[in-house]
């Protein structure tokens, strides 16, 4: 995951001629946000963008860069991949959509994908993702217009949606140290992410937006192992019938039962909230407070009702 979130060069393959307002170019964004990397835009049609030197194919780059980002219409993506495993790279990015998301030929194409992954080797976030952020290593693969934050809560945002990553003011003015959008997750999950947070020294709180999961019980060890640590905040979306319907055509998540969710989250001891103002209101009081060290809780009021609210959060 580090090389994801730190890496010291990067193939952007897809990048548009294209600039400014509306364009979605992420290599615009990333050097906006500072990278001192090495960046190798390919775009057989551009010779340069951003002042950068353009390359035809990821094959024609003069070295095995770090990270790959495809951004290139679904079709392509196998073609491009390929490229990728041929040229030697081990991290790849795919923000392409209409994968599991979209049609049956998605689905064949992104199952295609996790069986190429299997036999090349290579790691995969993705497909129909915003990708990742590192504040401390001033480094973004987002296409959306999004600013880097100067003083960041050391918190990191593993969701399977990129408003989330671009959109971490929302939830704090200071915004968020680092972002992981997991989209449909056909390799990487949430599983593989808290691993790597687990022992971040940057990062002191973990929120979670999830949409689906495929490692349930893995998950629980992991969460369980990973509390004991840093606090994990987990917003389930997905939770009534038509909801679950969304997901399927967002991320190509099932979300499953409800209920097995809920208990899975209670044996693991993360935090469920059930809003983005419960995810907003849990990571700012992880953020300032020390956590709490039992669950014995003291509630002084001077009205009973506010008592009785109180108590029914509490076991909530």
């Amino acid at each position: 995951m580090r090389k994801f979130l730190e890496p010291e060069s990067v193939a952007l393959i897809g990048v548009p001629r294209s600039t400014g307002v509306g364009a979605y170019n992420n290599l615009e964004i990333l050097l906006r946000f500072g990278y001192q990397g090495e960046i190798y835009p390919v775009n057989p049609k551009a010779e340069e963008i951003c002042g950068i030197r353009c390359f035809s194919s990821v094959l024609e780059i003069p070295k095995i860069v770090d990270l790959a980002v495809i951004a290139v219409g679904r079709d392509r993506v196998p073609a491009v991949f390929r490229d990728c495993c041929e040229k030697g790279i081990k991290r790849v990015v795919i923000i392409s959509q209409g994968f599991a998301d979209g049609d049956e030929k998605g689905k064949r194409l992104q199952e295609e994908l996790t069986e190429r992954v299997k036999e090349a080797g290579v790691r995969i976030i993705g497909p129909n993702t915003m990708g990742v952020y590192n504040v401390h290593a001033s480094f973004t693969t987002g296409f959306v217009e999004h600013y880097k934050p100067e003083n960041p809560d050391p918190v990191c945002m593993v969701a399977q949606t990129g408003v989330y990553q671009v959109g971490t003011t929302v939830f704090s003015p200071n915004g968020f140290a680092k972002a992981i959008d997991l989209g449909n997750a056909c390799d990487l999950d949430i599983v593989d992410v808290l691993e790597y947070l687990e022992d971040d020294p940057q990062t002191k709180v973990i929120a979670v937006h999830m949409e689906g999961i495929k490692r349930g019980r893995k998950f629980i060890e992991v969460a369980r192992r990973v509390m004991r640590k840093k606090p994990v905040i987990i917003l389930k979306t997905g939770r009534s019938t038509l909801g679950a319907k969304a997901a399927l055509s967002h991320t190509g998540s099932l979300v499953g039962d409800i209920q097995v969710f809920d208990a899975a989250f209670k044996k693991a001891g993360v935090t469920k909230v059930r809003t983005n103002s419960e995810l907003q209101d849990a990571i700012r009081a992880f953020v300032n407070f020390p956590p709490m060290k039992g669950n014995r809780i003291a509630i002084i009021t001077a009205t009973g009702a506010i008592g009785i609210i109180a108590t029914d959060a509490c076991e909530d």
